[in-house]
C-alpha cells in the first residue's frame, strides 16, 4: 500500500521523537495522554504566540528550548509539509541530485517534504535560527530512510553563508515573512532570488490567513521581471486581483489524508486540520507559463447559466457557460474545484463560445 508523504513524515518523526513505549503505542492506536501532555502544552503555548502577532510584527522566540522544537515538530510538520508535498510535482528535472535551500527550515519540514515527495537525493542547505530546531531538523534528517536520500547536509543561523555558495536547483522559504517588515521582505527576496540557478525553482508559502497571502501576492508582482510564476498564477502581469480588490486573497485549501497523531492532537487541542488552507507561489527561473486558467472560485449556477471566477493569461473575472451551451465540453470547467487549473479550447472571455472543451489539473 501506497503511504502518503504525510504519513511517512509523521511516522518518521513519532520513530525519532517520541519515547519507546509511545512509538509502541502509536502503531497500535492512539497514544496515552500521559505521554502527550507535555507536546499538548508546548503546542498551546506555541500556537498562542503565532496567532496572537501582527503581520511584520517580531514575534518573542516560541521555541526556545529542546522540548519545544521536538513538541513543534510532533505537530506542526505533518501539516506544513502536506503543503509542500502538494507543490512538490511542479519540481522537475533530469539531475538525480538536486541542491535545496531550505529557509527558515524549522526542524527540516520543507525538508523532509521533498524527501518523501520527488524522486531525487537531495543536498541540503538549512538556514535556522532556532538551536533547538536545528538540533531536531539535524536528527529527523539524518536518520531519514526513503528511496530518497539526503546525499549532504549543512547548517547556517543566517541567509549570509548562502550567498557564498554555488546556485540552487531549489529554494524554499516557508512562514517566513509573516514576521518581516515590508523592506525586510523585500531585501530577503532579493537575497534567495540571486541564489536560484539557471532553471531552478524559487518555492514561497505562507499561511492561509487574508494579510499573510495579499502581502505574498504583492511578493509576487516584484519577482515576475526574473522568474516565471508557475503556480498558481498561468500569467505573469501584475496581479488583477490585487489591483481589482482590497479585500480578496489568491488561497488554496488543502483535504488531506490526516495521519493518526496529527488527529489526536488536534483533538486534545480542539483544533481543527482535517483541511488546510494556505497561500503559496512557485517560479522558475527561465520557465513557461502554464496553459489555461487558475479557478478562484468554483462554479454557481444562475438564470443565465453556470459562472465561473477564474484568472488566466488575459483574462479575470468570471465566465460563463449558457444553458444552451453547456456540454460533455464544458464539464472539466464546470466540476473544478477552487484552486485548481482548467486548460480550455478557446481564450477564457465573459461569455464562452459553444464547443468549448476543457481538462482541469490540480496544478
Amino acid at each position: 500500500m501506497t503511504v502518503s508523504p504525510s504519513h511517512a513524515i509523521e511516522r518518521h518523526i513519532v520513530s525519532q521523537l517520541l519515547s519507546p513505549a509511545a512509538r509502541a503505542q502509536y502503531h497500535t492506536g492512539d497514544v496515552s495522554h500521559a505521554e502527550l501532555r507535555p507536546v499538548v502544552a508546548e503546542i498551546e503555548r506555541i500556537s498562542a504566540a503565532y496567532t496572537g502577532h501582527s503581520v511584520g510584527a517580531t514575534i518573542a522566540q516560541p521555541v526556545s528550548s529542546q522540548q519545544a522544537a521536538e513538541a513543534y515538530a510532533l505537530y506542526y510538520t505533518a501539516i506544513n509539509a502536506a503543503k509542500i508535498a502538494h507543490l512538490a510535482p511542479l519540481v522537475t528535472s533530469e539531475k538525480k541530485c538536486l541542491r535545496v535551500l531550505d529557509f527558515g527550515s524549522g526542524p527540516g519540514t520543507a525538508s523532509l517534504a521533498l524527501l518523501a515527495a520527488l524522486p531525487h537525493d537531495l543536498s541540503l542547505h538549512c538556514i535556522e535560527s532556532s538551536p533547538g530546531m536545528r538540533s531536531v531538523a539535524e536528527r529527523l534528517l539524518l536518520s531519514w530512510q526513503g528511496p530518497s536520500r539526503v546525499s549532504s547536509l549543512s547548517f547556517s543561523s543566517s541567509i549570509t553563508e548562502a550567498l557564498r555558495d554555488e546556485p540552487f536547483d531549489l529554494v524554499v522559504a516557508a512562514n517566513s515573512l509573516a514576521e518581516l517588515s515590508e523592506d525586510a521582505a523585500a531585501q530577503l527576496m532579493q537575497q534567495l532570488s540571486s541564489v536560484v540557478a539557471p532553471e531552478g525553482f524559487l518555492m514561497l508559502v505562507e499561511p492561509g490567513q487574508p494579510q499573510h497571502t495579499r502581502r505574498l501576492m504583492k511578493v509576487r508582482d516584484s519577482l515576475c521581471s526574473a522568474f516565471t510564476p508557475i503556480f498558481p498564477c498561468t500569467r505573469r502581469d501584475p496581479c488583477p486581483m490585487l489591483a481589482a480588490s482590497e479585500a480578496d486573497w489568491c488561497h488554496g485549501t488543502l483535504t488531506w489524508a490526516q495521519p493518526p497523531l496529527s488527529c489526536q492532537l488536534d483533538s486534545l487541542l480542539g483544533f481543527n486540520k482535517h483541511r488546510i488552507k494556505y497561500s503559496a507561489f512557485v517560479f522558475q527561473r527561465g520557465g513557461s507559463l502554464r496553459p489555461g486558467v487558475r479557478v478562484i472560485a468554483a462554479a454557481e449556477r444562475s438564470k443565465r447559466g453556470t459562472e465561473v471566477l477564474v484568472c488566466g493569461e488575459s483574462f479575470y473575472g468570471v465566465t460563463r457557460i449558457r444553458k444552451g451551451a453547456r456540454s460533455e465540453g464544458t464539464r472539466a470547467l464546470e466540476k473544478a474545484l477552487a484552486f485548481e487549473r482548467v486548460e480550455l479550447s478557446a481564450p477564457a472571455q465573459p461569455e464562452l463560445p459553444e464547443g468549448v472543451n476543457s481538462s482541469r489539473s490540480v496544478l
